[in-house]
């Protein structure tokens, strides 16, 4: 039976499985790694870990439902993640994530839509640099509204992720499936 997994993920996998003390507590880098791989966790994933590496589906879940930083849908190619917590809320963060996000609905409504999402997300763990945001993994410091838009319009103009272009390629085959 083929694996529903890449080969080199699940190497990954049984790697993680045998790090920890027990499977459950592997979860975490096992999730990381599928989302490094897929750009998101699909339900299919999920069963996977059931069927070929033992992992409850149950405890999956949970750890899914509990984390913001798991995606659970297709994601856009890029995510902006603008730290909500006190030090950057009292440095302007709101005002970052709306500007990000009024930027982005008016691509979208332009038809020249930006292959971004915004997020606002809780600590980022650089208080003294707020407002801080991650694009996908990459952490920004004192991010302003300008500087928001900016980092919108410079990875707008890069080349997508290779996760992006699988996550596509993967959605289009499922999508010719009869």
């Amino acid at each position: 039976m083929a694996s529903f997994f890449s080969p080199a993920l699940n190497e990954k996998i049984k790697g993680f499985l045998g790090r920890y003390e027990t499977r459950r507590s592997s979860i975490l880098p096992i999730l990381h790694a599928i989302q490094d791989e897929n750009d998101w966790i699909s339900k299919e994933a999920v069963q996977a870990l059931e069927a070929e590496h033992g992992l409850s589906v149950v405890d999956v879940n949970e750890v899914l439902s509990f984390y913001t930083m798991y995606r659970k849908t297709p994601p856009k190619a890029y995510r902006l993640e603008v730290c909500g917590s006190i030090s950057c809320w009292l440095n302007g963060a709101d005002k970052t994530i709306s500007t990000a996000k009024d930027y982005i609905a008016a691509a979208e409504k332009s038809g020249k839509p930006v292959p971004f999402e915004c997020h606002k997300v809780e600590c980022l763990g650089v208080c003294g640099y707020a407002p801080v945001a991650l694009v996908n993994k990459d952490r920004y410091l004192n991010v302003t509204p300008d500087a928001a838009v900016k980092l919108i319009e410079d990875y707008s103009n890069k080349d997508l992720p290779a996760a992006a272009k699988k996550c596509a390629a993967d959605l289009a085959a499922a999508a010719q499936k009869p």
